[in-house]
């Protein structure tokens, strides 16, 4: 198309960062209108590639004429870490980390996955009040001497950001826990004041599996919902559970899941999202059953156990959605999700 730059826009987050993903292979002048979603418009702020004052169409006609920076020039390490502090601050879950894992394969950045568990963990999240009136711009000047003053689409970082005052009551974070013996591992937002989970595994194969059990009355108090198949090897491509947060929310019912998809926006209660090696491929969810004892220790970062011997038991199976044509192509070749969930 001998195309000179590109404006990127999306309704969805997932679609943004897929078009950014291309605009990395392009290499060419390239901005991101901010969406409505305000994790990711401080992500891709913080990563170079957005405004944070003025117009992204203007920027991008600027951009092109005077032959400025291009997206590889300006995705690094350094970047990408303020882009994790920023969507992290801004209130952004497990879904930042792998959109972000995305763009660091794509821009042959090494030692992302190191980076994220260390960053996630130790970036509380800004008061929603006090975000909804500062916006990106005062979130940036808060993270302060957090974030690397980089070269953006838009000139350096920190330019002409406002002085603010302390930002009040941070406590929302990121956890990654890990099984000790498997190597298993997961990341649950935590908020202030809990230290662990813990219930009597209820195992499903499914969302729909569990909306349905739901609904129907099966589940009570003191139970652990273990959701596998919504990786990205086992959904294809990896799920939001949506459907089954709404159920819980009208079942009245506030209980720990543990998934390898994604929590639901505004999700109530304890998610353990983002569960690899995931279900689909023989990972710790697809050993679980129903009885078994589950604790995950938000402290230690650990998930404890009481299943007896897993090596004695069969992984469970899944039924195959992707069997044939590219469903079936992304499934065989597909990463982790804390790896960006696409293709090896």
């Amino acid at each position: 198309m001998d195309l000179e730059g590109l404006l990127l826009d999306a309704a969805h987050p997932e679609e943004l960062t897929g078009m950014l993903v291309a605009g990395l292979r392009l290499n060419l002048p390239t901005v991101c209108a901010l969406p409505a979603s305000t994790p990711l418009s401080a992500t891709l702020v913080a990563l170079g590639l957005a405004p944070a004052i003025g117009d992204p169409a203007n920027m991008a006609v600027s951009l092109v004429r005077s032959e400025g920076p291009r997206p590889r020039g300006l995705v690094d390490d350094f970047s990408l870490a303020n882009a994790l502090r920023a969507g992290v601050a801004a209130g952004g879950g497990p879904e930042v980390i792998v959109h972000l894992a995305a763009i660091a394969r794509e821009a042959g950045v090494t030692g992302f996955g190191q980076m994220m568990r260390v960053l996630a963990a130790e970036t509380p999240e800004v008061d929603p009040e006090w975000l909804r009136e500062y916006g990106v711009p005062g979130l940036l000047s808060s993270l302060g001497d957090t974030l690397r003053d980089v070269p953006t689409v838009a000139g350096n970082l920190k330019e002409d950001l406002p002085p603010l005052p302390p930002v009040p009551g941070q406590h929302t974070r990121l956890v990654f826990v890990r099984a000790r013996a498997s190597g298993a591992e997961a990341v649950c937002r935590v908020s202030k004041g809990v230290t662990e989970t813990a219930g009597e595994c209820r195992v499903f194969g499914s969302e729909e599996e569990a909306v349905s059990s739901v609904l129907r009355g099966e589940i009570g108090d003191g139970a652990m919902l273990i959701v596998g198949g919504c990786g990205p090897r086992g959904g294809p491509g990896l799920l939001r559970l949506d459907d089954l947060g709404k159920s819980l929310k009208e079942a009245g019912l506030e209980l720990p899941v543990v998934t390898d998809g994604l929590a639901p926006e505004g999700a109530v209660g304890t998610w353990i999202s983002l569960f690899t090696p995931e279900a689909a491929a023989g990972g710790v969810l697809s050993l679980l059953r129903d009885g078994d004892a589950l604790r995950i220790d938000l402290v230690e970062g650990r998930i404890r156990t009481r299943a007896g011997d897993f090596e004695s038991r069969e992984p469970a199976e899944f039924s195959d959605r992707a069997d044939t044509g590219y469903a079936a192509r992304y499934t065989q070749t597909v990463l982790s999700a804390l790896e960006g969930a696409g293709f090896g």
